[in-house]
């Protein structure tokens, strides 16, 4: 009919792709281990040598040790949910081999269809890749632990924007894929400016 809208997805379909970008990282448990693994252990490692500045500068930006380590943790446990140091994402494979085609024709938006599928992962990571570090931090050193339950919801809504938000950066990076043969070096430049505007 001429004056039709088209049909849009439900949110039922995204939940499933969520589903599946989780299914299909889980393949890959040893991987998220090795690298529950190493974040523990950098974490232990970063975590001694604030240990040691808080003790040559005490309340150091009007912050105690304990915070200082907590910070520590959480954000080694950040590393897998956000992927930081970029990847994650098989669009720019997708649009090199001409398969972009297959995804553009779903009647679905590729854009959120991409991010339910980077959800579903993240929440994979979060799950096998960000908790072990941290309850390993808080055994070994005790972490600071908000008493409000409104500053755990604060902290929950920036946790997700935050995947959101490395979501956003990274699939502008996978679509620059569409202009230059290769976005590994897009990829690059991203985090040393990321590394850069952090000092």
């Amino acid at each position: 009919m001429p004056g039709r809208q088209p049909r849009r997805p439900p949110l039922l379909l995204y939940l499933r792709i969520a589903g599946y970008g989780f299914r299909r990282h889980s393949a890959y448990r040893a991987a998220a281990l090795a690298g529950a693994f190493t974040n523990t252990v950098f974490g232990i490692l970063r975590a001694y040598v604030l240990i040691a500045l808080w003790q040559a500068r005490p309340g150091l930006a009007g912050y105690d040790v304990a915070d200082a380590v907590t910070f520590c943790f959480l954000s080694q446990a950040f590393i897998g949910p956000m992927q930081l140091f970029g990847g994650g994402m098989q669009l720019s494979e997708r649009v090199r081999s001409g398969d972009i085609a297959v995804d553009l024709l779903r009647p679905a938006s590729l854009q959120v269809w991409t991010l339910a599928d980077d959800l579903g992962r993240a929440g994979y990571l979060m799950l096998l890749r960000s908790l072990p570090p941290t309850v390993v931090g808080a055994v070994l050193f005790g972490l600071v632990m908000p008493d409000d339950p409104a500053t755990w919801a604060a902290f929950t809504v920036s946790f997700l924007l935050a995947v959101v938000v490395s979501f956003g950066w990274r699939y502008l990076i996978a679509l620059s894929s569409c202009w230059i043969l290769d976005e590994r070096g897009m990829q690059s430049l991203s985090v040393v400016m990321m590394m850069s505007s952090a000092a």
